[in-house]
């Protein structure tokens, strides 16, 4: 139109409203995107507590803490069949996975109830057998610990390798306080 002399056509009504409307969308998925941007690359808040039983049983020299609490939620580090024998000293117990099971859960009952939670709160479990012929056995010991099948945590087990200090059976959770 410029080398014709004569001003371009204004577009309907219709069209220009819904350029409108269009370029509002776009600012609100903008700002939407970059909200979302912002939480990811901001830092978490630090853990509320840390606890590390272990340390306090005279196991010092771990890497880890037992368990974390964080946004009400406790995550328990994987419990071993382990006995304390002193200052810096602990040892595997080796016995028949059933056995090393019910130690398991026994220590992570006592890691939760000194994380202000307990098995009854348990969202998920992890589960880490040394041979996976030892499932069925684990899981009878396992439900003594988690009776009500409505209540029950979901659960992730499956077999490695190997487990610390020679153990056959290693059991982590997530729960609320």
């Amino acid at each position: 139109f410029a080398h014709t002399g004569r001003t371009a056509p204004r577009p309907p009504l219709r069209t220009r409203m819904s350029r409108t409307v269009d370029l509002a969308i776009g600012a609100a998925v903008g700002a939407v995107a970059a909200l979302f941007v912002s939480k990811l690359l901001t830092k978490p808040e630090e853990p509320t507590v840390t606890l590390d039983a272990r340390n306090e049983e005279g196991g010092k020299g771990w890497v880890y803490n037992s368990a974390q609490i964080y946004g009400g939620v406790v995550y328990a580090s994987g419990q071993v069949a382990i006995q304390v024998l002193g200052p810096n000293k602990v040892a595997g117990v080796e016995t028949d996975a059933r056995t090393e099971a019910d130690f398991c859960m026994e220590n992570l009952k006592q890691v939760l109830k000194e994380s202000g939670s307990d098995l009854s709160k348990v969202m998920r479990t992890t589960c880490l057998l040394a041979d996976i012929k030892d499932y069925a056995e684990f899981n009878k010991t396992y439900e003594a610990y988690f009776p009500d099948k409505a209540t029950r945590p979901a659960r992730v087990c499956f077999a490695v390798k190997s487990l610390p200090l020679g153990a056959k059976v290693e059991v982590a959770c997530e729960a609320y306080v």
